[in-house]
């Protein structure tokens, strides 16, 4: 099985070592979602999830982790298949404004890891 990153403009299972920048707007103290990852194989065949780990925190807010599915309908190739996730979430400090960046780690049940490494612009 493959390692699939939801969301992210990556569902390459080879991306060993990867590094994908990307960036993202955030209202001060409010949570927003970086990134979903799951492991579906080509077969629509759930897997383990993924490992994900904080490369480099954020200098003015927190990264949270949070479990559930997908909906539905969110991969094109499985449109009945509801994915386990893990969900990634940036929240700023309530009264900050400005950029942040962030970077983790998304180690697939392949053993490949693809690091994110996300520009945030808090308004």
């Amino acid at each position: 099985m493959s390692s699939l990153a939801l969301g992210l403009g990556t569902a390459d299972p080879a991306f060993a070592q990867d590094q994908t920048f990307r960036s993202a707007d955030a209202q001060a103290g409010k949570p927003v979602r970086l990134g979903i990852h799951g492991n579906v194989s080509k077969d629509c065949t759930v897997g383990t999830l993924p490992e994900i780990k904080v490369v480099t925190p954020p200098k003015h807010g927190a990264l949270s982790l949070k479990s559930g599915k997908t909906k539905a309908g969110e991969l094109a190739r499985c449109p009945k298949l509801e994915v386990p996730a893990k969900a990634v979430f940036y929240q700023s400090d309530p009264k900050y404004s400005g950029s942040d960046e962030v970077a983790y780690a998304v180690k697939g049940a392949d053993g490949q890891v693809q690091t994110l490494t996300i520009k945030i612009t808090v308004k």
